[in-house]
């Protein structure tokens, strides 16, 4: 009895907990192997993700892509499983029956059992990938581009910086050779609007400096690095160069050109046009065209106008000089050789700012440098620099609307022509229009991040705008790129001299004198003059000497001394430096003296309205 009632309550008290559905579920499961299913699933899901991440990279698949793919295998779990469960599983089992017939429920046959198939399955998930694969097909074709990148920041991607090629050659003569074809090439990408290239002074500031790839590209913000080099031999030229992706440090491109000096022009286009290629930058027509231009079919003039380059860009007066006379020869072997015009006209404009003691003969050098950027303009109407050196040219000489005009032309031919956009700033900053001016100087300094020129310049556009915290900020800037430059100094002093911050203005002061290699006793002099004249509004006179002779009007103008800047003013006129008159006259010397008839009619003489 005991035996039969232990029994009964098993048998029959208790049927749903000895063969309840979810036991039989369990155990359909088990037979069914489906937590293999699942296992061989997830694996081959891992599969398909890796190679959708993978392609997505390389050929430049939409953001979105990954996940839809994610999406669709997470869809497609249940379905799997549901069609391996309805399906014979075991060693028992009916061919589409769910075998639960103990809750008799019939569904062999059709229903469930028709739609959850392996055959409907598989032809489920080859169509959802091929929908998938063709829309990728479609954004490689006609929405992306095989190589391309989709960061969030479009333009870090499609940047470059070229750094100086090596001098192979082994004769330290030929680094000018070197640095020429770097800076040509550099100039070359620089036209292409959609990529952003560094200037040469800030791809220049890192040869030689020992810092790898990658802090390079962090320091100028670029994703990827051009390096080569030169080896000159004879009239035989071998050049190397090699693109790198700046974060990974892989090779994208490389390749290797000897060839004839006479084919330079060639190898500078195909390595632009490669570096394009690569970055998935579109060229129009237009933009092909002046990627690279010939612009000599002479040697010896090309290697003339690669000197001068190099003896400008080191912006001393004697290098300036040395720049005159290898663009006067490059241009006397090639009379039609418009970039070397240009360089003569940059360097005639430019060499006055470096005479620092005498009051420079401005009007013979700006008509020169006037005559040399027409030539270039009718020569080449196309070449941006040419309409920066007539812009700048006809600033000097007190023609503002053409000179802004000139210089918007050559921005809209050379968007990343970096002096072009820092002489519009400086036009515009020194004819009454500070404010329109901080925009091309924050551009330039974009361009040319580690220029002090152009970081100079971007300071002192603050300073005529009276923006003396953005100036003093950007200053300091520019002297911790060179600290021993006198100029950023000089700036600096006058801009905390404004502020009322004497101590600091007078630390400053005498910086300035000692990198200019001034009196130190005489400048500390004459700062405290104009310290005690901002104080008391009484004049207080400072011992003569000799400095720039701009830097003397506001120095005479600033302690109260308005004859002997007056004086100087009206030597400034005279000279026709009529660019340098307007520059002098927007700092405060403008107010200083504005009360003056004869200052008035030194304004009216230089065509001064501001």
């Amino acid at each position: 009895m005991v035996s039969a009632c232990r029994y009964e309550r098993q048998g029959t008290i208790f049927p749903a907990m000895a063969n309840g559905p979810l036991k039989r579920l369990v155990r359909e499961i088990h037979r069914k192997s489906l937590w293999q299913v699942l296992g061989i699933y997830v694996v081959a899901s891992w599969g398909v993700l890796s190679v959708v991440d993978t392609l997505g990279g390389a050929l430049n698949l939409p953001d979105w892509f990954p996940s839809v793919a994610l999406g669709l295998l997470i869809v497609g779990l249940p379905v799997v499983l549901a069609t391996a469960f309805v399906q014979d599983g075991g060693q028992d089992g009916a061919a589409g029956d769910l075998d639960l017939a103990h809750d008799s429920v019939d569904v062999s046959g059709g229903g469930a059992s028709g739609l959850f198939t392996w055959r409907n399955a598989a032809l489920s998930g080859v169509g959802a990938f091929a929908l998938l694969g063709f829309v990728g097909t479609g954004w490689v074709l006609f929405g992306g581009g095989i190589g391309d990148t989709t960061d969030d920041d479009p333009t870090i991607e499609r940047s470059v910086a070229v750094l100086p090629f090596v001098n192979m050659s082994g004769d330290s003569n030929n680094e000018y050779f070197s640095d020429g074809i770097t800076e040509e090439l550099l100039n070359a990408l620089a036209h292409l609007p959609d990529l952003r290239v560094p200037g040469r002074t800030s791809s220049f500031a890192f040869k030689d400096g020992g810092l790898t790839i990658r802090q390079i590209a962090d320091t100028l913000d670029v994703a990827h690095v051009l390096e080569g080099s030169v080896r000159r031999q004879g009239e035989t030229v071998l050049i190397t160069a090699q693109l790198i992706d700046a974060q990974t440090d892989a090779h994208l491109w490389s390749d290797t050109f000897e060839r004839e000096l006479t084919d330079i022009f060639a190898i500078q286009r195909e390595i632009a046009t490669a570096i394009a290629d690569q970055l998935q930058v579109s060229l129009s027509g237009a933009e092909q065209a002046r990627l690279v231009g010939e612009g000599t079919a002479s040697t010896e003039a090309y290697e003339a106008y690669l000197r001068g380059r190099y003896f400008w860009n080191q912006r001393t007066a004697e290098s300036i000089q040395t720049a005159i006379r290898e663009f006067q020869r490059a241009v006397d072997l090639d009379s039609n050789y418009a970039e070397a015009y240009s360089g003569l006209a940059d360097s005639y404009l430019i060499i006055d700012n470096y005479v620092f003691r005498t009051m420079p003969d401005y009007r013979t050098n700006s008509e020169l440098g006037l005559a040399a950027a027409q030539r270039a303009v009718s020569l080449r109407p196309d070449l941006g620099m040419a309409h920066a050196s007539l812009g700048f040219g006809l600033w000097m000489v007190g023609d503002w609307e053409n000179a802004d005009r000139e210089l918007e032309r050559a921005i809209e031919l050379n968007p990343g022509y970096a002096i072009g956009h820092m002489w519009r700033a400086w036009v515009l900053s020194s004819t009454g229009r500070a404010d329109e001016a901080v925009g091309p100087a924050q551009r330039a300094l974009e361009l040319d991040p580690v220029s002090r020129v152009i970081s100079l310049v971007s300071g002192e556009v603050f300073l005529f705008a009276g923006r003396m915290e953005e100036a003093i900020e950007q200053l300091r800037k520019t002297i911790g790129l060179a600290p021993e430059w006198a100029n950023p100094w000089f700036d600096l002093g006058h801009a905390l001299l404004i502020e009322g911050r004497y101590d600091e203005g007078l630390e400053a002061w005498l910086n300035y004198a000692r990198f200019a290699n001034l009196d130190v006793a005489i400048q500390t002099a004459s700062y405290q003059a104009m310290v005690r004249y901002r104080e008391t509004g009484e004049p207080h006179t400072f011992p003569d000497h000799d400095e720039n002779p701009r830097g003397q009007i506001l120095m005479y103008a600033e302690s109260g001394q308005p004859d002997q800047a007056i004086e100087l003013f009206e030597a400034l006129v005279l000279s026709g430096a009529y660019g340098w008159a307007g520059s002098t006259h927007s700092l405060p010397t403008g107010d200083l003296l504005g009360d003056d008839l004869r200052y008035q009619a030194l304004l009216e003489e230089a065509g001064i309205t501001w």
